[in-house]
């Protein structure tokens, strides 16, 4: 509490400047002897994350991190979070009796073969709050693919309008009082049939897409009946996967996106009262293979429609790749073919294609010293095959086989490398250009980015401050904060500590409120201080 104290009224007077400079102000102090010894041991912990010498958990638990969220937490403005969905955001104890009413239910058989057969037999039997939080956490070193799976079970309780309602009234309380979250871009599916059987829900076939898009409505409006400050927006998300559709009912994908289209039109005309919260879509699922141009030809028509209804569009994009120049494919043919407002994700504008690749070369040399072939499937064999490798295809062949190079082939190697890796960044540049001319927003989820794609070696490469500098436009979420064991207090921290040296605490206000008046904002700081 003195630590909150001390750093609130540091923040206050300085206006906000960057972390490792309200640290050194803080060591400054003539008072306050204690405070100063755990920020300097905090700054020295700082120290030791951004040079690899310590992981991120310790510095999150200092008494210094807990002071900083306490004072995010006490600002006056509650923040935004532009991005997190439904199923991953419920906790264990919304879970837990709804699904226990299920399994005490007549279809207990039933329920526990899907439950097995998504988490394996080792997730029965469940019985207490803690068995379903261990089911719904994504574990260390999971990755994206298994992300997509443990979020079935929250889906099995999704089943009327009563649960969406009470669903979204739950997550909207606890977010602000946990996180002082006023602001949600809500996430969710507004059909979830498909052909996939480890997706498929029992007696999902009951509720219809008025049910979802009503219960999540009327649950938001009783909690801001208590809290007229809050505001949300519905967010209705395709799933992208050619796949992902039911065809019993429908004979192509194009056919169920383009129902799905229409419903939600005719839900606009029968509740009015939506038009101010239901006016964006959004597309999700594993983007891998989905980049090519034709790839978003079947939503194309649909999307066009509900921009002619006043829709924005926003796409899950640049999230996950086989190769990073497909990520960046990927975001360039959502703008220009779905005409998309906001790019979610978009990490793979965010990666450093010389470093990214010779790193990736550096790791295959070491490899082929030793004659180990690259896996093929593996990220290394992707980009190794994506490369031009015009009158070199013998020396790829060697890499990628195991054999070993000779000095003037590594060269030539490293030459292939060098020249894919600057077409690659050209690229990168061209897009985000094209996204600050036509002043898209790009969501950064640095939790997200960092466990699910393995894309980033640590949260400190993060490309949030670099974006910034660019002149991007910002937003930040928690994509699943359940699943993916965060919170929003907890990303603002882990993009504070991205660039100690260079964002500032009020510029990271700034993106994560709305409020750009600097002014108004050093005024509230102000209070602030006169309130401890």
């Amino acid at each position: 509490m003195h630590l909150t104290r001390f750093l609130t009224q540091l923040i206050s007077e300085t206006g906000g400047v960057s972390l490792e400079d309200t640290l050194v102000l803080a060591e400054q102090s003539p008072s306050h002897a204690e405070e100063v010894a755990q920020v300097r041991d905090f700054r020295e912990l700082l120290g030791r994350f951004r040079l690899n010498q310590s992981p991120l958990e310790p510095l999150l638990e200092h008494p210094v991190s807990l002071a900083l969220e306490g004072f995010f937490r006490a600002f006056p403005i509650p923040f935004r979070d532009e991005h997190i969905h439904l199923t991953g955001s419920l906790d264990a104890e919304f879970i837990h009796p709804r699904l226990q009413r299920l399994l005490d239910g007549p279809q207990r058989a039933l329920y526990e073969a899907k439950i097995a057969e998504v988490y394996g037999r080792d997730a029965l039997p469940i019985g207490s709050v803690a068995d379903v939080d261990r089911l719904i956490r994504l574990g260390e070193g999971e990755r994206f693919d298994r992300y997509l799976k443990i979020l079935y079970l929250p889906k099995l309780i999704l089943l009327d309008r009563q649960a969406h309602h009470d669903a979204a009234y739950h997550m909207a309380s606890r977010l602000w009082r946990t996180s002082n979250v006023g602001s949600l871009r809500l996430k969710f599916t507004l059909m979830r049939e498909t052909t996939d059987p480890s997706e498929q829900i029992p007696g999902i076939e009951a509720i219809t897409p008025e049910d979802v898009v009503m219960g999540l409505y009327d649950g938001f409006r009783a909690f801001q009946r208590e809290q007229p400050a809050f505001r949300f927006v519905l967010s209705p998300s395709f799933r992208k996967e050619p796949g992902f559709f039911d065809a019993s009912r429908y004979r192509t994908k194009r056919d169920s996106f383009d129902d799905q289209v229409r419903q939600i039109i005719a839900l606009l005309k029968k509740h009015p009262e939506l038009t101010d919260v239901l006016n964006e879509v959004d597309t999700v699922g594993n983007e891998r293979g989905f980049y090519r141009k034709a790839h978003f030809q079947e939503m194309r028509v649909g999307m066009r429609k509900l921009q002619g209804y006043g829709f924005r569009t926003r796409s899950h994009h640049g999230e996950t790749w086989n190769t990073l120049r497909q990520g960046v494919q990927a975001v360039d043919n959502a703008m220009n073919i779905w005409h998309v407002d906001a790019i979610e994700h978009g990490l793979g504008l965010g990666i450093n294609p010389n470093f990214y690749f010779h790193s990736m070369l550096q790791r295959m040399l070491h490899a082929n010293a030793k004659r180990e072939p690259i896996p093929t499937g593996s990220r290394e064999h992707a980009e190794v095959m994506d490369m031009d490798w015009s009158g070199r295809e013998g020396i790829r062949d060697k890499l990628l086989n195991g054999q070993s190079l000779t000095g003037d082939e590594t060269t030539l190697a490293t030459k292939t490398k060098f020249h894919h890796a600057g077409e690659v960044e050209h690229y990168q540049h061209d897009v985000l250009n094209r996204m600050i001319d036509k002043r898209l927003t790009l969501v950064s989820l640095p939790s997200s980015n960092k466990k699910l794609t393995g894309a980033l070696e640590d949260y400190k490469d993060h490309p949030f401050s670099w974006w910034e500098k660019k002149g991007l436009r910002l937003g930040v979420g928690t994509d699943n904060d359940i699943t993916l064991n965060t919170s929003f207090l907890r990303e603002m921290l882990i993009l504070l500590y991205t660039d100690p040296l260079e964002l500032k605490i009020t510029k990271l206000l700034i993106v994560t409120t709305g409020e750009s008046r600097r002014p108004y904002l050093s005024h509230l700081l102000w209070q602030m201080r006169k309130a401890t």
